[in-house]
C-alpha cells in the first residue's frame, strides 16, 4: 500500500458516514478512526506502531494569513538533516515553490513547498512531530 492509497482511504473515511476503518495488506495494518472532531490514525508494521492524533476543535488561535497544511501523514522535519539550519523560521520571506519542510512517510522524504508568496507568520508544529493529513503546519501572510 502506498501513500496515495492511504490518503484516498483517509479522504473516503472523512467523507463517509463511517466512524472507523481498518485495513491490513502485506503486513501493514492501518486503522482510521474519526470521532467527535478528533481523529486518530494508527499505522502498524511488523516492527512498529505509531499513533497520530489531532483535534481541530482544540486548535490554538492562529494569525490571519494563508495556512499551509500537511498533504500526508508522516513525521515533520524543519531541516534537511539533524543539526542543519531550518528551511524557514518565523519572519522568513518565502516565494511560491520555496521549501518549507520535509514530511517523512514510510522512509520517503517528501518536500513540502510554499503555495504562497509572503512571510512565515507562524510555524504550528515542532520538529519531529507526527502530523496527520490536513494538519496545519504554517501560516504565511504579508
Amino acid at each position: 500500500m502506498n501513500l496515495e492509497e492511504i490518503e484516498k482511504l483517509m479522504k473516503l473515511l472523512e467523507n463517509s458516514s463511517l466512524s472507523y476503518l481498518e485495513v491490513e495488506e502485506n503486513g501493514l495494518k492501518i486503522k482510521l478512526d474519526k470521532n467527535s472532531g478528533a481523529r486518530e490514525t494508527t499505522v502498524t508494521t511488523a516492527n512498529n506502531t505509531e499513533k497520530v492524533a489531532s483535534s481541530d476543535a482544540v486548535s490554538p488561535e492562529v494569525e490571519s494569513g494563508n495556512v499551509v497544511t500537511a498533504p500526508l501523514v508522516g513525521t515533520f522535519h524543519n531541516a534537511p538533516y539533524k543539526d542543519a539550519k531550518p528551511f524557514v523560521a518565523v519572519g522568513s520571506k518565502v516565494k511560491k515553490g520555496d521549501k518549507l519542510c520535509i514530511i517523512e512517510a514510510m522512509k520517503v522524504m517528501n518536500e513540502i513547498t510554499s503555495p504562497y508568496d509572503g512571510i512565515v507568520k507562524e510555524i504550528l508544529v515542532n520538529d519531529n512531530d507526527v502530523v496527520d493529513f490536513g494538519k496545519k503546519l504554517f501560516v504565511i501572510g504579508d
